[in-house]
């Protein structure tokens, strides 16, 4: 029998940013989803973690996505410059 997640969606508006957290509760994981629409360049940064306990899906999932935003914006600086 497959197992249904519990689904949990949740907004964050940071300054101009706006961040989508989806969280999928399941019997034994957690599976994280972050994501932002990044205006920049019109397309979207996504990034997601499976753990067995939510706090560590959370932050390793935010680790990935605020990492891969870090290698967007500096590629814009270095285009602009």
């Amino acid at each position: 029998m497959v197992s249904t997640p519990k689904c949990r969606f949740i907004r964050l508006i940071i300054g101009n940013e706006v961040l989508d957290i989806d969280i999928f509760l399941y019997t034994e994981k957690v599976t994280v989803v972050v994501s932002m629409l990044y205006y920049k360049h019109d397309h979207i940064i996504m990034s997601s973690h499976t753990a067995p306990d939510r706090k560590s899906a959370l932050k390793h999932a935010f680790h990935a996505f605020y990492e891969t935003k870090f290698i967007y914006d500096q590629k814009h600086l270095s285009v602009m410059n």
